[in-house]
């Protein structure tokens, strides 16, 4: 089963479980919460990689980060240690957060400028946004300054590029096939 695939399945499962345990809201932050870790610690990952620890060990590690967490969660980190999948973590994090935006009909919005954006022009991106859509809309800002200025938003699987780099691109790809004619006689 491929990654995308494996991910989809874990996430639909636990939504479901979380649903029964009423603990949606609980399992979204826990598992957000160690996915982010996972993803910003070379030395978890290399150690719940590395086939030269043993699982029991592994196993171990995960019990100890994930002591207080819901069991829910707890479980299925385990799962995805005991089945080799652990580095899909990340995965399912973002396939269990689409799926319980998508419940909540809020429809996650991804910003990318090249500066901070201010809290009143986030607000008017939302507004916009949710006007297209007719869905509540949570923002996910990131700051990349290679886009020289503008913006880069992404709706679901539909991406909106107005920045500067791309129009700059554009402009080139015109005056590199332009016919170019003079009034030579």
């Amino acid at each position: 089963m491929r990654e995308g695939n494996a991910a989809s399945v874990f996430a639909r499962a636990l939504l479901e479980a979380a649903r029964d345990a009423d603990a949606v809201g609980v399992v979204r932050a826990e598992l957000a919460d160690f996915a982010h870790a996972f993803g910003e610690s070379q030395a978890l990952r290399s150690a719940l990689s590395n086939p030269q620890i043993h699982a029991t060990a592994k196993s171990r590690v995960v019990a100890s980060l994930t002591e207080g967490c819901h069991p829910l969660v707890r479980n299925v980190l385990q799962v995805l240690l005991k089945r080799g999948r652990f580095t899909i973590v990340g995965g399912v994090r973002d396939e269990f957060e689409s799926l319980v935006s998508a419940e909540d009909e809020v429809v996650r919005v991804g910003v990318t400028s090249a500066v901070e954006l201010t809290e009143t022009t986030r607000n008017k991106i939302a507004a916009r946004v949710e006007a297209v859509t007719g869905r509540r809309v949570a923002l996910e800002t990131t700051i990349d300054p290679a886009i020289v200025g503008g913006l880069v938003l992404r709706v679901g699987d539909r991406i909106v590029d107005g920045s500067v780099r791309s129009r700059i691109r554009q402009l080139r790809r015109r005056l590199a096939s332009a016919d170019v004619r003079g009034d030579v006689e």
